[in-house]
């Protein structure tokens, strides 16, 4: 497994709030979503999650709704979806392209070169807390305090204040609810599912929800009068165990529901399990031991008692959440309830607090999700009500799972970023055997769409985003940012087989062009169309230049975890120096474009929300604003043309225009698209997606975490090999402070700045390398107090030697005392 466990000591920054008591307490606001009303619509209900196990809660008064979701639900089992058919036709549709013939290839890829969809992440139940008081409601507020991992409601009804809690425990494996009240409280418990499911009693105080997913769902794409099936002793198991706890009062268990009465505290404890064993393992046929986790999970957490578990809970997050603290100013808004804030966003108030909240909120999320032994964070996240979900809630490789896990290393949550190495590794098994009978190819490889079966080959559908087997080289890419963080050499001795057989299958993957260059053929930018010479819209060609990018990049990186591993297999070392030297260049196209295409076509669609091409530019760092210029103006243009004709319309690709301009170093830019990006989220603070062509709301996680690695470009860069802080500060952020972002290389880096520039930083060496900062302004380096060697070792860049442990001090030169 690449799985590793991190180590290390616990920064407890900016979590002065801690608390463990329940009660009557207000969190700090600036680590907190809090809202004047119950929610209304999912849209509005706040997320709470363990990595497994997550929820929404609702907050009403008079009926309180939990709605919840576990990870491996998911709909389908184990199944063969590669298409043997797809190699007899690949030298076909490739000589067609090589002879321009592009329409003619598409069409012949999607009819003989594709397999069957793949299954879908489904919801798991719902718990429906059924108040029995009436009257009148006031002082109400709702919140998530992420800095605890805690949801709370607090409200007055007949001249008694009622608290609501809920977390869900990653030490416990439990989800928690407590409600106390001045009053007596009476409540009943209805567990449901939106699946085929039964509810029975258990014991005297607990119930059971008992189901099985459906076989097959049809995407949401694909219209059908029946896109449901079930089918008896077929799909994944679950159940949702519930166990109510009181210390005095009335208990009832009648009718697949738990009455409470007569009492001012009731705890009410869930564990959700399904059956899933393994991506190859028939989940029908291990039902009952992982089913009975739940029973043992449950006993543990009542012996143990709320407080306890609470205390736990707040220990185990806050460890990890509070490893970064952001402050940009405008705390007075932080009394405002935070969808008030993001209206006012809308129409054109600056509210840098807001931006630091969103900031911690998507680190929230992303830790909320994606935990060590669970999946990975997909396109929700884990939070998802409907049994058809936007694109089956999938792992979406061609831009969205990849944007998830932006923010994990340099956002101090480097273990989040685990299970998608463990996804990785699944897919390789599945992928080589989709490499070898579609192309012929050794090594592995891995398509635009991915489930819980881990399907490594083609969907059905447009060539234009089905076909895409360039998944691996780009999901190798977090392998390397994951050492180039840590340094962690015994990692990459792990994860460097993976690197090298995505590579095999890239070197095969290649075949020579006319010009003698290799390519990839057949070759798409990821849903983006252009216009043939005589007029025809065709997405199919050969070495666009984002697969170009990404093998480039996949190969590079090869090689430099083959000299540090000291690997002796030269035959696979000469192909990769061999294919560097015969990969096409960037090109820069008739607009001043970064070209996107193999030749110079005209755009079907010149705002496109994609911009794959700049794959390049960030999150590689292929091209630099300082060592290619040309490029990176090229980039510009290409960003200025997109934007011209309506692009970054979608939540994800917004988020995506924040990074790409920060890299830029335009800072006025990407904070125009934090703001675009704030303003266009749903009030729970959930990015919504809005995509041309599909009417209903959505929620993308992609935004959120997407946003937060754009935030941090703009304060901290360390690509290119050299650091740099505030590289795209804006005008509204003139003053703040940030601790705990990582740099590559090894470090934790904390900056403070006043007036948009440097007042100091701190830098901690967790490998003991050199560090590189790229600084215009003259700068001093302290350690202890004394100042050490510096060395300027080309135009505005500077090194010194670090031991792994020791802090250094960064201030400008003019401020040494």
């Amino acid at each position: 497994m690449l799985n590793i466990k991190t180590t290390g000591s616990i920064h407890w920054i900016g979590c002065t709030n801690r608390r463990t008591g329940g009660g009557d307490q207000v969190s700090d606001k600036s680590t907190a979503l809090w809202y004047a009303q119950p929610a209304k619509s999912w849209f509005q209900a706040l997320p709470v999650g363990n990595g497994r196990f997550g929820g929404m809660m609702y907050g009403g008064t008079d009926r309180e709704r939990i709605q919840m979701n576990e990870d491996t639900l998911w709909s389908g089992e184990p199944r063969e979806t590669v298409n043997r058919e797809a190699a007899e036709y690949l030298d076909i549709v490739r000589e067609m392209i090589f002879a321009g013939k592009y329409a003619e290839a598409e069409a012949l890829i999607e009819r003989h070169m594709e397999g069957p969809e793949i299954d879908a992440y489904v919801p798991l139940g719902d718990l429906d807390l059924i108040m029995e008081e009436a009257g009148e409601v006031t002082n109400y507020r709702r919140e998530l305090n992420l800095a605890e991992g805690i949801a709370r409601v607090q409200y007055s009804q007949n001249n008694a204040v009622h608290t609501r809690e809920l977390f869900v425990s990653a030490v416990d494996q439990v989800m928690a609810i407590r409600l106390q009240s001045e009053r007596n409280i009476s409540v009943s418990a209805v567990l449901s599912s939106p699946l085929q499911f039964e509810v029975k009693k258990v014991t005297w105080n607990q119930l059971v929800l008992t189901g099985r997913s459906p076989l097959r769902i049809l995407p949401n794409t694909v219209k059908s009068s029946d896109p449901v099936l079930y089918a008896e002793g077929k799909g994944i198991g679950f159940n949702i165990r519930l166990t109510v706890i009181t210390d005095k009062g009335r208990l009832e268990v009648s009718g697949g529901r738990i009455r409470v009465s007569g009492t001012g505290t009731v705890t009410f404890l869930l564990a959700a399990e399904t059956s899933f064993q393994g991506y190859d393992k028939n989940p029908a046929l291990s039902d009952k031991p992982s089913l009975q986790l739940g029973e043992a999970r449950l006993a543990k957490a009542a012996s143990l008692g709320y407080e306890q578990l609470k205390e736990r809970h707040i220990n185990d997050h806050a460890a990890r959440f509070c490893k970064v603290s952001l402050d940009l100013g405008g705390q007075e808004r932080n009394n405002l309830p935070t969808d008030v804030r993001i209206e006012a966003i809308k129409n054109g108030v600056e509210d840098p607090g807001l931006a630091a909240l969103f900031f911690q909120y998507g680190r929230y999320l992303l830790l909320s999700s994606s935990r060590i032994g669970t999946q990975p964070a997909n396109l929700q996240g884990i939070w998802n009500d409907s049994i058809r979900p936007p694109w089956c809630s999938s792992w979406t490789t061609n831009i969205n799972v990849e944007m998830n896990y932006w923010p994990a290393e340099v956002g101090n949550l480097a273990e989040c970023h685990l299970p998608l190495f463990d996804l990785i590794e699944d897919l390789q098994h599945t992928g080589r055997k989709a490499a070898d009978v579609h192309y012929r190819c050794e090594g592995w490889t891995a398509h635009h769409n991915i489930d819980l079966w881990r399907t490594a080959t083609p969907v059905g559908g447009s060539p234009s985003w089905a076909f895409w087997p360039m998944a691996g080289a780009w999901l190798c890419q977090h392998i390397w940012e994951h050492y180039a963080y840590s340094q962690d050499e015994m990692f990459l001795k792990r994860a460097y087989p993976v690197m090298k057989e995505a590579a095999r299958f890239g070197l095969d993957w290649l075949v020579e062009a006319k010009d003698g260059s290799l390519v990839t053929c057949p070759s798409t930018s990821p849903e983006n169309f252009f216009l043939t010479p005589d007029g025809q819209k065709s997405s199919v060609t050969q070495g666009v230049t984002m697969d170009i990018a990404l093998l480039r990049n996949l190969f590079d990186h090869c090689l430099e975890a083959s000299g540090i591993l000291s690997d002796t297999d030269h035959t696979f070392i000469g192909r990769l120096e061999h294919a560097l030297l015969r990969l096409p260049p960037y090109r820069i196209g008739k607009y001043g474009q970064l070209q996107e295409w193999n030749e110079d076509f005209e755009e079907f669609e010149p705002g496109h929300r994609h911009v794959a091409h700049l794959v390049s530019l960030h999150p590689l760092d292929q091209i630099t604003l300082h060592q290619e210029p040309e490029l990176a103006a090229a980039c510009k243009a290409t960003l200025e043309r997109r934007l011209n004709h309506g692009g970054a319309h979608t939540g994800w690709s917004c988020a995506w225009m924040i990074n790409l301009w920060a890299r830029l170093g335009e800072s006025e830019h990407a904070q125009r698209f934090v703001n675009e990006l704030l303003a266009g989220l749903h009030p729970n603070m959930m990015n919504a997606h809005r995509h041309p062509k599909v009417k209903q709301d959505i929620f993308q996680i992609d935004g959120n975490l997407g946003g937060v690695s754009g935030i941090a470009e703009m304060l901290l860069q360390s690509h290119g090999n050299n650091v740099q802080f505030l590289p795209s500060l804006p005008q509204k952020w003139m003053k703040g402070c940030v601790k705990g972002l990582r740099a590559r290389g090894g470090f934790e880096v904390d900056i403070t700045w006043e007036n948009g520039k440097l007042l100091r930083a701190r830098i901690l060496s967790t490998a003991g390398k050199a560090f590189l900062l790229r600084t215009a302004e003259p700068v001093c380096v302290l350690q202890n107090g004394y100042e050490i060697r510096i060395e300027d070792i080309e135009p505005n860049v500077i090194v010194f030697g670090t031991k792994k442990g020791q802090s250094y001090e960064i201030v400008p030169r003019s401020d040494r005392r």
